[in-house]
């Protein structure tokens, strides 16, 4: 009887561990297709077919001057009245910007005056008396020729007085100021500096195998762009102006200069350093379209090539075949199996595979 009781009991010990061992593996499901998706998403540094054409470029450093600069200086000398600027202010064209004192100025336009007044009054009366054969020509042409040594004395005056006042030839910015007030200013004197608003040049100095390459059509001038050293994520377009066609007898390069507006929302000023990039004039045109990719985005099954293409929607990679060039460096020409718009994989393609997704990867 005691037997009995004891295996019963062992019996129903049993069933209540297996009962528990049955409730712990439906608890443990195994992982969803969601889940091992989302543990293989791997960074992939990414690149769009079309969008790299750096290798077509060349660079070289540039420094910032103003397309157009000018040095003002007063044409009569006298003692500086009034400064009317100050440095880095922006004025228009026709503004006047510093005066001399005028007033012996005024003296001497006023006595001019009066003094070609007078003979013009003689020699109109001389003309009159001319007409009724009351004087003789040589006492006409004596006086004619007194009137003009007056009007040109007179015109004289008139300038001075002009030239003591001035005016910003265009719109732009006082670069420098050399003078102050209640300053002795001599004629010719620099006076105030001032620069263009809008336009500036780029200068960069090019070897002769460069400037042998351009030939007559300016290559120079397409696609061209500047990148400033303080602005370095803007790409400013600029343009072909001209190019020096004498070398630089120390480095033996030939000056170019390339003209941009300047961004309204820099502050864009002569003497800051800058890159200007231009298509290689090296290159023809079919070379310029083809595309190129870098060696490390092409992976090899046999004797075939291919490259992963990512879908921008989903991330998920596929495999391309691709034909490639016979070519040694970093970058291949491929000449079927992508065009302008497909997103690659750029590196690490050995680790990927068919549907795997994947992230832009960024530094």
């Amino acid at each position: 009887m005691k037997m009995r009781t004891k295996s019963s009991c062992l019996t129903g010990f049993s069933l209540i561990l297996t009962a528990v061992f049955l409730l712990a593996a439906c608890d443990s499901e195994p992982p969803s297709s969601e889940d091992k998706t989302e543990a293989l998403v791997r960074p992939a540094k990414l690149i769009e077919i079309g969008q790299t054409k750096s290798d077509d470029f060349l660079n070289y450093p540039a420094v910032i001057k103003s397309a157009q600069h000018s040095t003002l200086s007063f044409e009569v000398g006298g003692v500086l009245k009034a400064l009317l600027v100050v440095e880095a202010q922006e004025v228009k064209q026709g503004e006047v910007l510093a005066k001399l004192d005028q007033r012996d100025l005024q003296t001497q336009l006023k006595s001019a005056k009066s003094e070609f007044d007078n003979a013009n009054a003689e020699y109109q009366r001389a003309v009159r008396l001319m007409k009724e054969d009351a004087i003789s020509r040589s006492s006409l042409e004596e006086r004619k020729s007194k009137r003009d040594v007056r009007k040109a004395q007179l015109e004289t005056a008139e300038k001075a007085l002009q030239d003591s006042v001035l005016i910003a030839p265009y719109d732009g910015n006082i670069a420098r100021i050399h003078v102050k007030e209640r300053q002795a200013v001599q004629a010719g004197a620099e006076a105030i500096s001032i620069i263009s608003r809008g336009k500036l040049k780029a200068t960069i100095n090019l070897p002769s195998s460069i400037i042998a390459r351009t030939g007559k059509s300016q290559a120079l001038a397409t696609d061209s762009y500047i990148i400033l050293n303080s602005a370095s994520d803007r790409r400013i377009p600029v343009a072909f102006k001209e190019a020096s066609l004498e070398a630089d007898a120390d480095s033996q390069t030939y000056e170019v200069v390339f003209v941009f507006d300047t961004p309204e929302d820099l502050i864009v000023l002569p003497g800051m350093n800058a890159v200007v990039w231009f298509r290689d004039p090296g290159r023809s045109t079919s070379d310029s379209n083809k595309i190129r990719i870098p060696l490390t985005a092409i992976a090899t099954d046999g004797d075939q090539k291919y490259v992963w293409i990512v879908d921008q929607n989903t991330m998920l990679v596929s495999k391309r075949n691709i034909v490639i060039e016979a070519n040694v460096g970093t970058l291949v020409g491929v000449t079927n199996g992508l065009k302008p718009g497909d997103t690659i994989v750029a590196s690490g393609v050995s680790a990927l595979s068919e549907g795997m997704k994947v992230s832009r990867w960024s530094k």
